[in-house]
């Protein structure tokens, strides 16, 4: 393809449609494709429902059958299951379009998924990009890199008072002698990637340590973007234990909403959160060890007692998600 904008004209999105609660594919997706959407593009979404290998290839011909009717000129795909179900569904056709995908999350360099996305990146798959400098360096090729944006009109601060009246959380005492604190983690806690179990053994270090603090950890999943918003603002923090991420879009959100954070050291969070006060990434190592770092990282963010600045860091990163779409149309344009 020529590096000519009028020339890219419609956009085929494809991704996991097995999203619970609001939505039927993640938020981010729907954020992008909504963003795309916004600067001009025609975008088609195509959500593949069901679960593993088997559940992927029976989307392959109701793919097949989307882009002989739609003509695309390229095919976006999250994740890269669902780029190789794009390439099945491609095969053969005698005008199929170019096959971008998105490299989510990261993984062990040297084991079976590495080499099979690797090799798919350089002789299957006419573009990649992924999400952080962290998933570029495991690769080892040379793609570019482009995190998920945060919408800020959604994704704003708001009276933390009302937040937390609005959530059903206890009010603040002006005195500070009863506070109850209220540390949210975003996310199902079925989803065994994001690590609940961590989350509550880190809260209970906490707990024991602090014995006079009145803590409750609420995971909050199946929410609107509106709601999470709520959530963010009436929280004393946000929690990820995620033990794989690419740009975690909660990170972004939150920062966008001024929550502190505390963070296990996954995707690109480290970079994100530089020297933001009132923000913390725990190291890396064992499980007692990390369980110790997250646990003292959430008494010195407790500890802060404010808001963050985290906002105004959206803006300076220029993460907006109208500035991603924008930069991952520049990325069409050469595919």
């Amino acid at each position: 393809m020529t590096n000519n904008k009028s020339q890219i004209k419609k956009i085929l999105f494809v991704a996991s449609g097995n999203k619970k609660g609001a939505g039927v594919v993640s938020s981010f997706v729907q954020s992008q494709f909504d963003s795309l959407k916004a600067e001009g593009l025609d975008m088609v979404l195509f959500p593949i429902k069901g679960k593993g290998w088997r559940g992927y290839l029976k989307a392959v011909f109701a793919l097949r059958k989307l882009v002989k009717r739609e003509h695309p000129d390229i095919i976006h795909a999250h994740y890269s299951t669902c780029g190789f179900v794009a390439s099945l569904a491609t095969m053969c056709m005698m005008h199929k379009p170019k096959i971008l995908v998105s490299i989510l999350g990261s993984f062990p360099t040297h084991n079976a998924k590495w080499r099979r996305v690797r090799w798919a990146i350089q002789n299957l798959w006419d573009g990649a990009l992924t999400k952080s400098e962290r998933t570029r360096n495991q690769l080892g090729l040379d793609i570019p890199v482009i995190p998920n944006g945060v919408n800020l009109d959604i994704f704003r601060p708001m009276d933390q008072a009302e937040a937390r009246k609005k959530v059903g959380f206890a009010p603040k005492d002006k005195l500070q002698t009863t506070n109850h604190t209220y540390i949210i983690w975003c996310s199902n806690p079925e989803r065994v990637e994001k690590n609940w179990p961590l989350a509550e053994a880190a809260v209970k270090q906490l707990q024991i340590t602090n014995y006079k603090l009145q803590i409750s950890l609420i995971p909050v999943y199946n929410k609107t973007p509106q709601e999470v918003c709520t959530y963010m603002n009436a929280a004393d923090c946000l929690l990820l234990t995620s033990d794989s991420e690419g740009s975690p879009n909660v990170i972004k959100e939150a920062m966008a909403c001024n929550c502190p954070i505390v963070t296990t050291d996954v995707g690109d969070v480290k970079e994100r959160l530089h020297n933001l006060e009132g923000c913390f990434v725990a190291p890396i190592g064992d499980l007692s060890f990390v369980i110790g770092e997250l646990a003292k990282d959430l008494e010195k963010t407790l500890a802060f007692g404010k808001r963050t600045e985290g906002r105004k860091r959206i803006v300076e990163d220029r993460l907006e998600i109208s500035q991603i779409a924008k930069r991952i149309i520049e990325v069409y344009e050469q595919v």
